[in-house]
């Protein structure tokens, strides 16, 4: 693949699991190539000649090698977290539009990953039908079936964080309503005896 058809392939499915701007990739590339893991040959394609790498058997060893170690989750940095956890300085409607641009976030977020789990169930999407299409890939099932759970655990993941801003929305309604009641009177409380 090109530069510019990575890219694109960063944009319709890698993007969901793992965000670089383009500005990163290219640069990438270069260093990859420096290290041996990609081969770059220029083929002309219109006026000007592109680049088209692809993974060598040292890139191959090296991808095999970083899959095959399990990843430690990382520690924990969320800003809606840190933010809600703050807002008793906000005013009820300021914590009801955080929470409702969480919620509308992670909507659009779980439609697009199951829109994703259902196309690559379908292997319809154009770099897995490329994948599955290549000589010596391993098992079809195996490449279909990691990919589709990966991205069902996004569909998930989203799922509960629509419902945790919903619960929030929930919470500023019920704190405005517990604020909104009268005070007691002074005493009010003493029975007459």
């Amino acid at each position: 693949m090109t530069g510019y058809d990575l890219a694109k392939v960063f944009d319709r499915s890698v993007e969901f699991v793992w965000h670089a701007p383009h500005s990163q990739i290219y640069p990438e590339l270069r260093r990859m190539e420096a290290d041996g893991l990609i081969a770059a040959e220029s083929l002309f394609r219109g006026r000007r000649p592109k680049r088209v790498y692809a993974i060598t058997a040292d890139g191959r060893r090296e991808l095999e090698q970083w899959v095959a170690e399990p990843s430690v989750p990382e520690r924990v940095r969320d800003p809606q977290r840190l933010k809600t956890t703050y807002l008793e300085f906000a005013s009820y409607d300021d914590a009801r539009r955080h929470f409702r641009v969480h919620l509308e976030h992670y909507e659009i977020w779980r439609r697009r990953w199951a829109s994703h789990v259902e196309q690559l169930a379908d292997r319809a999407t154009p770099l897995l039908r490329r994948r599955l299409a290549a000589e010596g890939i391993g098992d079809p099932e195996a490449i279909v079936a990691y990919k589709v759970h990966a991205y069902r655990g996004m569909v998930r993941q989203a799922e509960l964080e629509v419902e945790w801003a919903r619960e929030g929305l929930r919470l500023v309604d019920e704190l405005e309503a517990e604020a909104r009641k009268p005070s007691p009177v002074p005493g009010a409380e003493r029975s007459s005896g």
